[in-house]
């Protein structure tokens, strides 16, 4: 049996909630120290969309948690923000 990707199980104990969600995330790093290449490809598989380098839109909680407890698995800090209304201009 192979095994469960990381996201997989970052994700399978969250509930599913339609909706706007903003994760804002940074890695304080050190002189030398780099966010590791496996975040990224980890990120990769989940279907949100990158605003800033360290901002995520998600549309659903479900993704919003993961990017979050993936951010923190890394080493990083994460916030989550309910986005209320979306204004297009």
């Amino acid at each position: 049996m192979p095994r469960k990707r990381l996201v997989e199980k970052l994700r399978e104990d969250l509930e599913d909630e339609k909706g706007l969600f903003l994760v804002v995330y940074d890695f304080a790093l050190g002189s030398g120290t780099r966010i590791p290449t496996r975040f990224y490809l980890n990120l990769k598989t989940l279907d949100v969309v990158h605003l800033q380098k360290s901002v995520i839109l998600c549309e659903n909680k479900r993704d919003a948690l993961t990017v979050a407890r993936l951010v923190r698995h890394y080493g990083g800090e994460a916030r989550i923000f309910s986005v209320e209304k979306e204004v297009n201009f």
